[in-house]
């Protein structure tokens, strides 16, 4: 018998309900098991069971990958863009009660436009007090070379105009290195290898050898990863550390989407 979820880890009231209805798109679409969950969509089952019962909420763009696992294109466009919709609105309540609390007592609420747009409804990126002002340029000349040379490659994030969160830079750090040890293959030679089921274009994989975006999908990620190695093949006896350090690399991409600002 599939063990059951549990009631959210948080008191009754948005939070709760976005939990509630993320355990409800589960059931609606199979109830299948966080085993199963984790298998067929490369997402960790710790990373299922935080984002269906809490008590962290996960940030936005990992609510949107996961409802979009749930209601997959194929089985209706037009529902999957509505399911998408009524959990980001769920979402943003969820994360307004817990930035301001209940509001009971107060004679005034912020607009649903507004929070929207604080947390990112909107497709504006979430508030990041530690980040970068929204308006900062990156440096130029000496103050560039001054700053690359102190700082991991992956420090900056080009496309956000930010420093990448710590747990980011891991990711791409430990992506990269998995790259050179497999001999540095031409991103043209991994997209024309990649399975029909896990397409990815040239420009989404120098985004993420380049720290400009994170997978949103760890199963096609480790296909990612599994084509790489074609190109310079591991030996035997060496399979098995290979398959830990893709291990190392899945668990530190859940690990920088449940850092990022929620």
């Amino acid at each position: 018998m599939k063990r059951r979820i549990g009631e959210p880890q948080v008191p009754k009231g948005p939070q709760y309900a976005f939990f509630e209805l993320m355990q409800r798109h589960v059931l609606n679409q199979g109830d299948r098991s966080l085993a199963a969950l984790s298998k067929e969509s490369g997402w960790s089952r710790q990373t299922w069971h935080k984002a269906l019962r809490g008590p962290e909420l996960p940030n936005r763009d990992l609510v949107k990958a996961l409802v979009e696992h749930l209601f997959p294109e194929q089985d209706g466009a037009e529902v999957r863009r509505r399911m998408v919709e009524e959990t980001l609105a769920a979402w943003t309540a969820a994360v307004a009660e817990r930035t301001f609390g209940s509001r009971a007592g107060q004679s005034q609420s912020p607009s649903n436009g507004s929070v929207a747009k604080l947390f990112g409804a909107e497709g504006t990126e979430p508030l990041d007090t530690a980040n970068a002002p929204e308006k900062q340029v990156r440096p130029t000349g000496a103050a560039l070379e001054s700053r690359e040379a102190a700082e991991s490659l992956f420090r900056w994030n080009p496309g956000k105009q930010r420093d990448n969160l710590p747990e980011e830079v891991r990711f791409f750090e430990l992506l990269h290195n998995y790259y050179a040890s497999t001999g540095r293959p031409p991103v043209r030679w991994i997209a024309e290898r990649m399975p029909r089921e896990s397409p990815v274009t040239r420009s989404t994989l120098s985004d993420w050898l380049n720290g400009r975006s994170l997978p949103s999908y760890g199963g096609r990620l480790r296909a990612v990863l599994r084509v790489m190695r074609q190109y310079r093949p591991d030996t035997v006896d060496a399979l098995e550390a290979d398959a830990a350090e893709q291990d190392r690399i899945d668990e530190a991409l859940t690990r920088a989407w449940w850092a990022r600002p929620r």
